[in-house]
């Protein structure tokens, strides 16, 4: 019984540890800087920029972990936004392997 206790909290440590280190690589630094206008605008954390619209905190439903506060809006308006970004028409996307798609609604 000893043994088996023994191995569930080095299953519970293991799995802290690499939440830990997810969430540590799920964001990143912004330095404060200046806009053209002449704003000064301070440093912040931000979701880590990896192609995937989901998982941003700014992504209609997902919270931000530093102000508290859920984003809202509609999932589809946000991603036409997010995808317009990148060059693409509204009602495209574009995956991982860089294929582009019509969102049909």
């Amino acid at each position: 019984m000893k043994k088996i206790m023994e191995r569930i909290a080095v299953l519970v440590v293991s799995f802290l540890l690499l939440a830990i280190v997810s969430v540590a690589h799920a964001q990143v630094w912004v330095d404060p800087y200046v806009r053209k206008n002449g704003t000064e605008v301070q440093g912040y954390y931000r979701s880590n920029p990896d192609g995937n619209p989901y998982n941003n905190w700014s992504y209609p439903g997902n919270g931000n972990p530093y102000t508290g506060k859920e984003a809202t809006g509609t999932p589809n308006r946000y991603l036409d936004r997010y995808q317009n970004r990148n060059g693409l028409g509204l009602g495209e996307y574009q995956n991982q392997y860089n294929n582009i798609y019509q969102r049909h609604w």
